[in-house]
């Protein structure tokens, strides 16, 4: 072998070998450190993915009950219905009242109720202006009037918080009763001569344990406008009653 060809194989012999500098503990924790990094990539991709999946689970796992926030987010975009006034409660009482009263006689040829605030009801002839409503309105008064084959009348009804005397609404009848209600309610009833063969008025009172008192009464006159004489009262006091004591009218 020639002088050259032997110094050729020593320089392949040191280029073959690992550099002078070379530290195996360095490479150990580069390779350790790539498998760190790999490793937390790859929790951060399983992560990502339940993170993904919950997104699209969560809504459908809420409760949607009104105890829920959700539900609580919902009724804030609610608000309550308002209160209702005086004069249209007053309204709705005496629309009942002719709906029961018009299935309990058939023989009207008309019928409709109005009311006015106040424990008196409005007079016609000398009423020069309506009187005016208040929302805290506790007291009201009017009639219903009816036509029948006779000629139109009415039924006077009072609505109020007053002290009632038994002696007063009884004058001196000599058929006045009362009747206690499973509600604590008591119900007076009396049905007027007045020194003739029929019934000349037929009226009935009702006391609530809150101080509220009902009347309805029927004369053999109009009390509206004071006319319209009969013999008898258009509605005896057993109807009366029964619209007094009607389930469908909420009185308070």
């Amino acid at each position: 072998m020639s002088e050259q060809e032997i110094r050729e194989g020593m320089l392949l012999a040191v280029w073959d070998e690992p550099p002078l500098d070379f530290d195996p503990d360095t490479l150990i924790k580069r390779v350790e450190q790539k498998k760190s990094r790999r490793r937390a990539l790859v929790a951060v991709g399983v992560a990502t993915a339940v993170i993904a999946v919950a997104s699209f689970s969560l809504p459908g796992l809420l409760p949607r009950d009104r105890d829920t926030q959700l539900g609580a987010d919902t009724r804030t975009n609610t608000s309550a219905p308002p209160s209702e006034s005086a004069e249209k409660r007053a309204q709705r009482i005496g629309d009942k009242l002719v709906e029961s009263l018009g299935v309990r006689m058939t023989n009207f040829k008309e019928l409709y109720a109005s009311f006015s605030p106040g424990r008196n009801p409005a007079y016609p002839p000398y009423q020069t202006k309506a009187p005016e409503w208040k929302q805290d309105e506790t007291d009201y008064a009017g009639y219903l009037y009816l036509t029948d084959g006779i000629g139109p009348t009415a039924l006077q009804v009072r609505v109020s918080k007053k002290s009632f005397s038994k002696n007063g609404f009884c004058g001196g009848a000599t058929t006045c009763q009362e009747v206690k209600r499973e509600d604590g309610s008591v119900v007076h009833t009396v049905e007027q001569l007045w020194d003739s063969p029929q019934v000349q008025q037929a009226a009935v009172a009702r006391e609530f344990e809150s101080g509220l008192v009902v009347e309805i009464t029927a004369y053999a006159y109009n009390p509206s406008n004071g006319n319209g004489q009969r013999e008898t009262v258009p509605v005896r006091v057993g109807v009366l009653t029964e619209l007094l004591t009607e389930p469908g009218i909420k009185w308070e």
